[in-house]
């Protein structure tokens, strides 16, 4: 099951935390893949440069590798989970994963730099890449376990997959436009490369609605 479902308490303060520590092993270890490349650097330096010992470091990621990929199960923030388990924002489904997703944005420096990071490492460690590929399993069951909640049913495994890997390449192109305007926020250009996509299914009577 998700962390999140129908009726559940405000997030704990501890899972609040634990997700956090997650997120800066995962910025520590891009930064110094980075900077020393995956294989000089050390599970010793990423959890120091976070200020936990290297047996906590364990406790989040079992490699080096899996660090740097980071928590792909993690998707968007804990209250925006809550709040599209419910059916929120804006009952579309379509445009409710983009606002899921969209608030894994925030903090958005943070976002920017992590996106810079990932895009250095995937053209000069091809593991990166591989990593990335591989975690696309995982990435798809956590979005299962949400949508199944949100539907109140279990949803096929093919729909799961189908979802995942369209916002993840929207993630990717919106990623991607952010070369040619620095100045847009994540969240916005995730939300127009989903509109763009939509007029991929726009049928000629939906224009003539409008």
């Amino acid at each position: 099951m998700s962390p999140v479902e129908h009726g559940e308490a405000p997030i704990g303060l501890r899972e609040q935390k634990k997700r956090r520590t997650r997120l800066e092993l995962c910025m520590a270890a891009r930064r110094l893949a980075v900077a020393r490349g995956l294989d000089a650097m050390t599970v010793e330096e990423v959890a120091h440069a976070v200020g936990v010992s290297p047996r906590t470091f364990f406790n989040y990621y079992d490699t080096k590798l899996e660090a740097v990929v980071g928590p792909v199960s993690d998707i968007g923030t804990l209250r925006a989970q809550q709040e599209f388990v419910a059916g929120g924002p804006s009952g579309v489904l379509i445009d409710d994963l983009t606002a899921l997703y969209a608030s894994a944005y925030e903090p958005e420096d943070e976002a920017r730099e992590g996106v810079s990071l990932v895009t250095q490492l995937i053209t000069t460690e091809p593991r990166v890449l591989a990593g990335f590929i591989a975690a696309g399993a995982r990435h798809e069951a956590a979005l299962a376990d949400l949508l199944s909640d949100r539907m109140g049913a279990p949803v096929a495994p093919e729909f799961a997959s189908l979802a995942a890997g369209l916002m993840s390449a929207l993630t990717t192109r919106a990623a991607m436009s952010m070369a040619a305007d620095p100045t847009r926020s994540l969240a916005d250009a995730l939300h127009d490369q989903s509109v763009m996509a939509a007029r991929l299914f726009q049928r000629p009577e939906d224009r003539r609605t409008r």
